[in-house]
């Protein structure tokens, strides 16, 4: 939501920062955003474009916990990074070692594990 509230070119951003990638959203994210974009106002107009650019990202089942809990667990080995501009989940993803992309200025960032 975070790139559609404030427009950055994120996927050329990315690519400079690490290289080709394929993004991947968890289903239990996409409920959450569906939930957002089921209200009014920017937010869930923030939610909906959000769902639209993400309908190409390949998608992973949840396992039932808390959903920053199953970011970090899907991210966990394998060279992954998580995208977001939430402080605690950044947090706690940089205690786990996994590498973090954000927004900083505008433009796309990444916090290393």
């Amino acid at each position: 939501m975070a790139v559609v509230e404030r427009p950055t070119a994120w996927q050329e951003d990315i690519i400079d920062l690490i290289g080709k990638f394929q993004p991947v959203m968890l289903d239990c994210v996409r409920a959450e955003l569906k939930r957002i974009a089921s209200g009014r106002g920017d937010r869930s107009r923030a939610a909906r474009v959000a769902l639209e650019l993400s309908s190409a990202f390949r998608r992973q089942p949840c396992g039932g916990a808390r959903v920053d809990d199953e970011i970090v667990s899907a991210t966990v080995g394998g060279g992954r990074a998580i995208a977001t501009t939430d402080h605690e989940l950044s947090r706690t993803a940089s205690a786990a070692h996994i590498p973090v992309i954000t927004l900083r200025k505008g433009r796309v960032a990444l916090k290393s594990a």
